[in-house]
């Protein structure tokens, strides 16, 4: 499946992050083998800088995934690993822990 026919199916409200190279045992920001292209809503995403410059390539979905990821809320005064997006309020807050989802797009 190509990366435009796999975006069509995801709403503008979910979070996606295309990530280049392979699903790995780590998460895609701590594995030296993926370069994460993108991540932020679906529906922000555009096709008209050279950051996004690989949409245009249209390049083959190799995996996709539904990521969700837990950390601590108070991960700094703590000293703990920060979420990828530490400046982004999450969508859901426990008493200790934020989650926030993810569709993973996986790209060659």
């Amino acid at each position: 499946m190509k990366l435009s026919e796999q975006l069509k199916v995801i709403v503008p409200t979910d979070r996606i992050r295309i990530i280049q190279g392979k699903r790995g045992n780590r998460d895609p920001e701590y594995d030296p083998g993926n370069k994460i292209l993108y991540c932020g809503w679906m529906g922000q995403l555009q096709h008209t800088d050279a950051e996004t410059e690989f949409l245009t390539r249209d390049p083959e979905v190799v995996r996709m995934v539904a990521h969700m990821e837990i950390r601590h809320k108070e991960f700094r005064e703590r000293g703990l690993m920060p979420p990828y997006e530490p400046e982004v309020t999450r969508m859901y807050e426990f008493k200790d822990m934020t989650i926030f989802l993810y569709y993973d797009i996986y790209i060659q």
